[in-house]
């Protein structure tokens, strides 16, 4: 889908007030502070496109016609999601709500390339013209801007272009950012979030940053190395080459002695950053997420409402984004 003639900065506050819940023509011209006959013209443009719909009458308060109600139609646009794990991709197709469409795992082999989550990654994206793009979410340090990836504990992935790899492969609009990014922008999607942090605890660990209700991505695209800060300066060896990191003594502890060590590791990063929020995630703490909320008595911590789609759902809503 061409969507570049309708990515104005009113069309986006169109959509995006819709979104939020403003559902008449008038409610979003005093909320947009657009004229009416503006906000009828972009209104009218994106009924056209396919991505809002009228569903009925309202009254917005007051004497008078009732006024046509309006929402996002879900079948407008769609957008593809991935998350490149240490051992396994899972994809997702979003419709223009954000809600999952479909979902598709494929296994990775130890010591999978580049060319083998490519391989994988093709016969699970369907290509029409209300496909927008497709959101990678991958573990860091990478760029985010070129889509340039170095993945911590993938071997042979230095330095790569995913990005460009998977535009040329797939033949769609392609981004890419930190598997830990995607999933603390899925939680602001559902739920109100402003200074909070997603911390998620998989085959790796880090965290996602929202400061000032924005994601965080540092100077160079690498905040939320969370799992590579040291907490123990003899323990143990880690896959970024260093010792004693968040990640790798917390992978070798078991059972409450793991939790205590995240809590430690988590009350020092609201402490140093004064978060309001922790959502914690990943498959270590969905299996046990009862050990992790009792280890954090005096953070405030909850578990995330997503279940493993969280990373590639985040990763789609990048592309819808581009629409809000």
């Amino acid at each position: 889908m061409d969507l570049t003639s309708l990515r104005s900065h009113n069309d986006r506050t169109v959509l995006r007030l819709v979104r939020s819940g403003a559902v008449s023509r008038a409610s979003i011209a005093a909320e947009a502070g657009l004229t009416p006959q503006a906000v009828s013209k972009i209104v009218a443009r994106l009924i056209s496109a396919g991505l809002l719909e009228e569903t009925g009458a309202v009254r917005d308060g007051g004497r008078g016609k009732p006024r046509m109600s309006l929402r996002l139609a879900a079948d407008g646009a769609y957008a593809y999601g991935a998350y490149v794990d240490r051992d396994e991709l899972r994809v997702v197709k979003l419709d223009l709500t954000g809600e999952v469409v479909s979902t598709a795992v494929a296994p990775l082999a130890p010591m999978f390339t580049p060319a083998d989550v490519l391989d994988a990654l093709e016969p699970l994206i369907s290509l029409d013209e209300k496909v927008l793009g497709l959101g990678i979410g991958i573990a860091g340090p990478l760029e985010h801007g070129e889509g340039v990836v170095s993945p911590n504990g993938l071997p042979g992935w230095s330095s790569i272009p995913l990005k460009a790899l998977a535009q040329e492969r797939l033949g769609l609009p392609v981004v890419v950012d930190k598997d830990t990014n995607a999933a603390v922008l899925a939680e602001a999607w559902r739920r109100p979030m402003r200074d909070a942090a997603l911390v998620f605890v998989g085959t790796g660990l880090g965290v996602g940053l929202l400061l000032g209700g924005e994601v965080h991505r540092g100077a160079r695209s690498g905040a939320g190395e969370f799992g590579h800060t040291t907490i123990q300066l003899d323990g143990p060896l880690c896959v970024c080459g260093r010792r004693g990191c968040v990640e790798a003594v917390h992978a070798a502890a078991k059972d409450d002695e793991a939790a205590r060590v995240l809590a430690a590791a988590v009350t020092n990063l609201v402490q140093l950053l004064d978060l309001d929020q922790i959502v914690l995630s990943g498959r270590k703490v969905l299996r046990s997420p009862e050990l992790y909320l009792r280890a954090m008595p005096d953070v405030d911590v909850s578990v995330t409402s997503y279940g493993p789609d969280l990373v590639p759902v985040g990763a789609g809503l990048l592309v819808l984004g581009e629409l809000f």
